[in-house]
C-alpha cells in the first residue's frame, strides 16, 4: 500500500495521532484495531483523504466488501486515477459477485496505467468467471507480456484455454506455471487430466504421482480458515487458486467427486471434459481442500490409469 499526502488539510494534534496509530496497526496486520483509529481521525475530518483510504482498505483486509466499496467510492471522489484504489475496488466487487462493476474498475487502472499487470489480471478474471474466455485470453496475454512470470495470470490462461477445448495450450500455460511453482500440486493434477485428454496415460500418470506426493506431507497441517481478498498474492483464493511459492498456509480448493467421476469417464472413452467447469468457478474464501480426501481420489485415479494399460 502506497502513502501519498494528507488531503487538502493538514493533519494535526489527535487526528495526526489517529491516522498514525492506525497506519502502523495497518502495517502491522491489526486491521480491525486500525479500522478504529482510522474512524476516529475521519471523526475529526472527514475530507482526510488518506484515512478514508486506509479506512476502506482496513475493512478490505477483513473481508467486508460491501463497506470498503464505499470508503474507495468516496476516496475516488477526490483522486479518481487511483491506481491501488481503482484495482482495490475491482478486487471488492468480484468478491460482492459485481462483474461488470469490476470491468469498469479495471478497465479504468489500465486506462491510468497501460503496463499494470494486476489490472489485466482482474480484468481477466472477472471476463473468465463471465464464460468470456477469448476476451479472457486476449486479456491475459497481455498482462503475461508486461509479467511473463507471474504463475496467478499463467494458471488461468491455461483454464480459459482449456474451457475452449485448446488442450495444448493449455498444456503449454500449466506447464509454465509448473516452472514457477513447483510445489503447488494444483498444477500437476490438472495437467495430468489435460494429459489424459491428448491420451498421454504415462505423462498423466506422473502428474497425478507428483501431486499425490505434495498432498501427502501437507496432511498433518493443522487447516486454519482464513479471509482472504480476491487480489494480490492470493488472487484465485475463491476461483482458481493458485498457492504462493513457499506460502504453507496456503492450499489448493477441493479435488470434489465429481471432477474424479469425469476422470474415470475420460478413462473409458467418454466425452472430453473441462479442467475446472463452470459451475466451480466459485470455490470457498478459504481456498483450502481436504487433503485426505483428495489424495484418496488421486489414487483412485492412478488404479484407473493403470487398469486401462492392462486392458
Amino acid at each position: 500500500m502506497k502513502f501519498g499526502g494528507t488531503g487538502e488539510e493538514q493533519v494535526s494534534g489527535p487526528l495526526e495521532r489517529y491516522f498514525q496509530s492506525g497506519l502502523e496497526m495497518f502495517k502491522a496486520g491489526n486491521y480491525a484495531q486500525a479500522e478504529v483509529q482510522f474512524e476516529r481521525a475521519l471523526q475529526l475530518n472527514r475530507r482526510h483523504n488518506e484515512s478514508l483510504k486506509c479506512l476502506g482498505l482496513s475493512q478490505y483486509r477483513q473481508g467486508k466488501w460491501q463497506l470498503a466499496i464505499q470508503k474507495f467510492g468516496q476516496f475516488l471522489d477526490f483522486d479518481p486515477s487511483n491506481e491501488e484504489i481503482l484495482i482495490s475496488s475491482g478486487e471488492c466487487c468480484i468478491s460482492l459477485t459485481r462483474y461488470y462493476d469490476a470491468e469498469r474498475f479495471y478497465r479504468k487502472a489500465i486506462s491510468v496505467n497501460p503496463n499494470c499487470p494486476e489490472a489485466y489480471q482482474g480484468l481477466g478474471q472477472v471476463l473468465y468467471r463471465r464464460g468470456v474466455y477469448n476476451d479472457a485470453i486476449n486479456v491475459l496475454r497481455k498482462g503475461v507480456q508486461i509479467d511473463p512470470d507471474n504463475p496467478v495470470i499463467m494458471f488461468m490462461l491455461g483454464e480459459a484455454y482449456n474451457n475452449l477445448e485448446k488442450t495444448d495450450q493449455a498444456i503449454e500455460s500449466f506447464e509454465r506455471v509448473m516452472a514457477l511453482q513447483q510445489d503447488n500440486p494444483r498444477v500437476y493434477y490438472n495437467l495430468g487430466i489435460l494429459y489424459d485428454k491428448k491420451a498421454m496415460p504415462e505423462k498423466a500418470s506422473s502428474m497425478y504421482r507428483r501431486a499425490k506426493e505434495l498432498t501427502e506431507p501437507r496432511q498433518k497441517i493443522e487447516q486454519k480458515p482464513i479471509v482472504t481478498p480476491a487480489g494480490g498474492g492470493e488472487f484465485f483464493s475463491r476461483s482458481l487458486t493458485v498457492i504462493e511459492a513457499g506460502e504453507g498456509q496456503q492450499e489448493t480448493a477441493k479435488l470434489d467427486r465429481a471432477r474424479y467421476e469425469k476422470l474415470r469417464r475420460s478413462q473409458t472413452g467418454s466425452k472430453p471434459y473441462p479442467v475446472l467447469d463452470r459451475d466451480e468457478q466459485e470455490f470457498d474464501r478459504a481456498g483450502t481442500m481436504d487433503l485426505t480426501k483428495a489424495s484418496l481420489k488421486i489414487n483412485e485415479a492412478l488404479k484407473i490409469i493403470k487398469g486401462s494399460k492392462k486392458k
